[in-house]
């Protein structure tokens, strides 16, 4: 999450647990409602914390994966597009050139180059960023769809056999497995921060309502210029 986001749902968390630390020191509290009890709100509390932890922990997983399949396609030795310039050149090597195999493949890489990619965003739970996410899946989609059909085209060539065991047949059909995995394994990530995101919103829902109903309850059994009603009435959540 942003920061200034983590830190509103932090600040809201914090006067909650202080709400409830306020109201065990109460004599005589005893809200209509078992909702509003002391041990009811520390088990909301708990889920909420749960909650906020898990979401920090999948916001950083989802942050690893994004790099690791950026890693895949751009970067690294190993990257489909370092690949790309070997993949030409053994098949330069081999069939000329000039030859129907070299001008398929260099249709091909020009094609796959011509993609996009477009950048993630840092925090894909917002609203806003669905048309973003989209247009990125697409771009990082055609892209390992090329690489595909390169794959492809190389197994219909004959005799093809590079001494350069990275390219190999088997050892690119490797690699596209594997980033077909990374990129399944990114869009997993944004479902499960938004699945997250909504089981937070729902939590912190409830907890403003209960918050509120402490307060009216406070007010009406100690007074509004009660030291109780004092305590509580300006911790917002």
């Amino acid at each position: 999450m942003a920061n200034t986001e983590a830190k509103t749902f932090g600040t809201k968390l914090r006067n909650a647990q202080d709400i409830v630390s306020y109201t065990q020191g109460f004599i005589g509290y005893a809200p209509p409602r078992t909702q509003e009890n002391v041990a009811s709100m520390s088990t909301l509390i708990t889920s909420i914390v749960t909650t906020n932890n898990t979401i920090a922990s999948t916001q950083q997983q989802y942050a690893l994966a994004v790099t690791n399949r950026q890693n895949a396609y751009h970067g690294p030795a190993t990257s489909i597009d370092k690949l790309l310039a070997q993949i030409k050149g053994a098949v330069d090597a081999q069939y000329g050139k000039t030859s129907k195999e070299s001008t398929s493949i260099a249709s091909q890489v020009k094609a796959m180059r011509s993609t996009r990619l477009i950048k993630l965003p840092a925090d894909p739970t917002k609203g806003t960023q669905e048309t973003t996410i989209s247009r990125s899946e697409q771009s990082y989609g055609a892209i390992i769809q090329s690489f595909n059909n390169i794959i492809s085209s190389l197994q219909q060539f004959t005799a093809f056999n590079p001494s350069n065991a990275a390219i190999k047949v088997t050892a690119l059909q490797a690699t596209a497995a594997n980033i077909t995995t990374l990129n399944n394994t990114v869009a997993q990530k944004i479902q499960v921060l938004k699945a997250n995101q909504t089981t937070r919103n729902t939590l912190y829902a409830d907890l403003k309502d209960r918050v509120q109903r402490i307060k009216a309850y406070v007010k009406s059994q100690y007074g509004v210029n009660s030291t109780e009603y004092g305590m509580i009435k300006g911790l917002n959540v």
